[in-house]
C-alpha cells in the first residue's frame, strides 16, 4: 500500500500548478529519523535490489572486486563503449557458454545514442543490451559455481533465492518468513520489502560494522559509477558530483535509493529512499531529494524547470510528525451554553482518590456545548439526527478563513475579501465569542448571502467559532435552514484562536447518538506538510 504524500508544487508567478506526491524515508541504520509519510509502504524493491542480489551470489571478495562484476551492480544503459566491454570481459572469464541459459528478453540498450545507431544498421535487440544482463550472467555463474540449477534460476524456490533471503536477513536483522515474490520485468523474482527496510539495506553499504563483507561492493560502485547506471542518468551523476560521498541506484516505477557516507551528525551513515507516486522519473526525485542534499552539504546538480518555482512541502531531516491543533474548548461546569439551555454537570459515583477501587460518573448537558454539530432536525424535525448524518462531512480538507473584527456580525461574502474557497469544509474564525466560559450575544454569524455562496462553491461543512451560525436573537434560523438545500454540514463552538488562515485537514467526528439534534465533538486540526 502506498502512504503517498505532496513533497513539492512547481508554481508559476507563486501559484501552484504542478505537485508531485510520494514517500521519503531516511534510515540511520538503527532507526526511521526522517519520513514524509505516517506508515510505511511496502514495494517491489526490483533494480534497487541489485547490489544485494549480486551479495547473494557469493560471489564477492572481501577486497576489491574485480571489474568484471560491476556491472552486475547497476542498471547498465548500454552504451557501445560499455558493450564492447562486457564482450571483452565475458571472454576472458568464459562466460560466453552461460549467455545461451539466460532467460532474458532481447532489448535494446537505454542509451539513446547506441539505440539509434543499431537501429539504422538493422542490428537485431540482444538480451546482451538489456540492463539486468549483468546481473543475470552473474546469477547463472554463482548456480555453476555452487551446482545449482541453472534451468530453474527464475523460481523462487531456488536455492539462489533462498540465498537472497538470508543475505536480507542478515543484513535487517529481522526475519522476512513469508516475505511475498513478484516477478521483475527481467523475469527474476523480487522481493516486497516496506520502504523502511529498503532504506535500511543502503544504509548498510556505508556500514562496516555491521556488514563489512559489502566493503568490496561498496568500493566498487563508488569507484565505476558510469556502470551503475550511464551518462546523463540521475544515479551515476549523483555519484560523480560527490565522490566518494554517496551510492545511488535508480529502480523501476518511481523508486531511488541513496547511501550516504558516515559523518559526524550520522556516524554509521544514511540510507535514502524515494518512491514518486508518479513512477519513473528520476528527474523528479532528483528534484524532491533537494532539500536532504543541501542539509546534508552534497552536491546537486539537478535540473530546475524553467519559468516555474518550487514549494517543498516538507522540511529535510525534520520531524515530520504532524502537528494537532485542538480546535475544541474544555468543557465543564462553567462552560457558557445558550441562555436557558442545560448546564453541564457531572456527577461522580466512584472515585479511586476517595479509595474506590475505580472512578465512575455520568455527565448531564446540552448536545449544543463546547465545539459541537448541529444535525439537521435541530431546525427541521423532519430531516436526519446526529446519527444518520455522513461522517465523511466531519473528516478531510478544510480551510480556515479569518475575518477582520471591523466586518460586520452578519458576515458577507464581501468580508471574504476574495479569498478563493480552496476546500469543501470551511471554518471562520471571528474571534467574537472570545471567553468560552462567557455568553455574550453579539457574536458574528453568517449571512444568507455567505450561505448560498458556500453552497454554490460546493462546501459540505461550514464552521464557526461562535455558538451559533445565526444571530442571538434569529428565531426564523435562516442560515441554518439554507444549509439544508446542499445538505451542508455545521459545526459551532470551535476555538481557532491557535489557527490561522490555510489549509488543514479537519476530523470531527460526532457521536452516534440515537435521535438526537447535536453531538459534541472533539474538534482537531491537523498541520499540512509545507504549511
Amino acid at each position: 500500500m502506498m502512504f503517498a504524500k505532496p513533497l513539492y508544487s512547481l508554481c508559476r508567478n507563486n501559484v501552484p500548478e504542478v505537485e508531485m506526491s510520494g514517500e521519503i524515508m531516511v534510515h540511520d541504520g538503527q532507526k526511521t529519523i526522517f519520513q514524509t509519510s505516517e506508515a510505511f509502504g511496502s514495494y517491489p524493491v526490483r533494480s534497487l535490489l541489485k547490489p544485494f542480489q549480486f551479495y547473494a551470489t557469493h560471489l564477492w571478495e572481501k577486497g576489491k572486486l574485480p571489474s568484471r562484476y560491476v556491472p552486475a551492480l547497476g542498471s547498465v544503459s548500454a552504451t557501445e563503449a560499455q558493450i564492447n566491454m562486457l564482450k571483452k570481459w565475458i571472454k576472458e572469464s568464459g562466460n560466453d557458454e552461460l549467455i545461451s541459459s539466460l532467460k532474458l528478453p532481447p532489448t535494446y540498450p537505454l542509451d539513446e545514442e547506441h539505440r539509434v545507431k543499431l537501429k539504422q544498421g538493422l542490428v537485431p535487440a540482444q538480451n546482451l543490451y538489456h540492463m539486468c544482463f549483468s546481473k543475470h550472467l552473474a546469477v547463472l555463474e554463482s548456480c555453476r559455481r555452487h551446482s545449482w540449477s541453472i534451468e530453474t534460476y527464475l523460481s523462487t524456490q531456488h536455492p539462489f533465492h533462498q540465498s537472497l533471503v538470508l543475505s536480507l536477513e542478515k543484513l535487517l536483522g529481522e526475519s522476512l518468513a513469508g516475505i511475498q515474490w513478484v516477478s521483475d520485468g527481467c523475469g527474476l523474482p523480487s522481493p516486497v520489502l516496506r520502504i523502511d527496510q529498503t532504506a535500511k539495506l543502503f544504509q548498510r553499504l556505508f556500514d562496516d560494522e555491521y556488514a563489512p563483507e559489502l566493503n568490496a561492493i561498496r568500493l566498487a560502485m563508488l569507484s565505476e559509477p558510469e556502470w551503475i547506471g550511464g551518462p546523463s542518468r540521475v544515479d551515476t551523476r549523483m555519484m560523480q558530483d560527490n565522490p566518494g560521498k554517496l551510492i545511488c541506484k535508480e529502480g523501476a516505477d518511481g523508486l531511488l535509493a541513496l547511501a550516504v557516507k558516515p559523518s559526524l551528525e550520522f556516524p554509521k551513515g544514511l540510507g535514502i529512499v524515494i518512491k514518486l507516486a508518479a513512477g519513473y522519473l528520476p528527474q523528479v526525485a532528483e528534484i524532491a531529494l533537494k532539500p536532504i542534499f543541501e542539509k546534508l552539504q552534497l552536491k546537486w546538480n539537478g535540473m530546475l524547470p524553467a519559468g516555474q518555482t518550487i514549494q517543498f512541502h516538507y522540511r529535510a531531516l525534520e520531524s515530520t510528525h504532524q502537528k494537532l491543533i485542538d480546535i475544541s474548548p474544555l468543557i465543564n461546569a462553567d462552560s457558557a451554553v445558550w441562555p436557558g439551555d442545560v448546564k453541564f454537570k457531572r456527577k461522580v459515583a466512584l472515585d479511586t482518590l476517595k479509595g474506590d477501587h475505580l472512578t465512575l460518573s455520568a455527565i448531564e448537558t446540552t448536545l449544543h456545548i463546547g465545539s459541537h454539530a448541529d444535525a439537521p432536525n435541530h431546525f427541521d424535525g423532519n430531516r436526519s439526527s446526529i446519527d444518520q448524518v455522513s461522517l465523511e462531512k466531519y473528516q478531510g480538507l478544510c480551510q480556515v478563513i479569518a475575518i477582520e473584527r471591523s466586518a460586520p456580525r452578519e458576515i458577507r461574502v464581501e468580508d471574504l475579501k476574495q479569498q478563493p474557497i480552496l476546500a469543501k469544509r470551511v471554518l471562520f474564525k471571528t474571534e467574537s465569542f472570545p471567553d468560552p466560559n462567557v455568553f455574550n450575544d453579539d457574536f458574528k454569524c453568517l449571512s444568507e448571502e455567505l450561505v448560498n455562496y458556500l453552497s454554490l462553491a460546493g462546501v459540505i461543512l461550514v464552521g464557526i467559532d461562535t455558538p451559533s451560525v445565526d444571530a442571538f436573537e434569529s428565531k426564523t434560523l435562516q442560515s441554518h435552514k439554507l444549509t439544508l438545500r446542499s445538505e451542508m454540514a455545521i459545526l459551532e463552538g470551535i476555538d481557532l484562536s491557535k489557527a490561522a488562515s490555510g489549509v488543514y485537514e479537519l476530523t470531527a467526528l460526532p457521536l452516534k447518538i440515537e435521535g438526537a439534534d447535536a453531538s459534541p465533538v472533539r474538534a482537531v486540526l491537523k498541520i499540512l506538510p509545507g504549511t
